[in-house]
């Protein structure tokens, strides 16, 4: 049977060395190394540094729905919904454009389904797209599961142009204007204006 601890020790090793070095510099032999492992190891539990960046991205989806205390201390259920996407912005912000960029490019070469919705935190934002739309708050009254959907397919293409653009715009500002008008949000609950998309 694997050991999970190491699986979750070299993953959190490799995305070290990624921050530290970028994606592309450190190879398989460098993990191995800075863990103390073999190599015949580290394929036991890993098939490629492909498979560590995508599970470490599943990890921070999925660590989404037990952040739920600052989700809940938002003012209103829009203000609810937004944070939940501030904090994945918060979480590839930490991983950085670089290797949020190869989760992108293996996507392409093979589909890891890596941008699959993650089920917790879609029935979390669908109750919460529900309460915010009987509330008032949100305007759009199309169906809560499908707004998501299209929140987040717009979402994933800012993260994306992010990520082509090595992090140089305000992600938090321009998904924030692009899921008010998606969601068609109340006037008084808007935050952002106009804004010139600098990239």
């Amino acid at each position: 049977m694997k050991d999970n601890k190491t699986r979750q020790e070299i993953i959190k090793t490799a995305y070290r060395l990624f921050k530290d070095n970028g994606y592309d510099k450190v190879t398989v032999n460098d993990i191995c190394e800075a863990c103390s492992i073999t190599k015949t190891t580290f394929y036991y539990h890993l098939n490629s540094k492909v498979e560590i960046v995508n599970a470490y991205y599943r990890g921070v989806i999925a660590d989404q729905a037990d952040r739920l205390v600052e989700v809940l201390a938002a003012e209103n259920h829009w203000e609810q919904l937004i944070t939940c996407f501030e904090q994945l912005l918060d979480a590839s912000s930490e991983i950085g454009p670089d290797i949020f960029g190869q989760i992108y490019i293996m996507n392409l070469k093979e589909d890891h389904r890596s941008f699959d919705l993650d089920e917790n935190l879609t029935r979390m934002a669908v109750i919460l797209i529900q309460r915010a739309q009987q509330a008032g708050e949100i305007l759009n009254k199309s169906d809560p599961f499908e707004l998501y959907r299209a929140a987040c397919h717009s979402f994933e293409g800012f993260e994306l142009m992010w990520c082509i653009k090595k992090g140089s715009f305000n992600r938090k500002k321009v998904v924030r204007r692009a899921l008010e008008q998606i969601f068609d949000v109340a006037p008084g609950l808007r935050r952002t204006e106009e804004i010139a998309y600098d990239y």
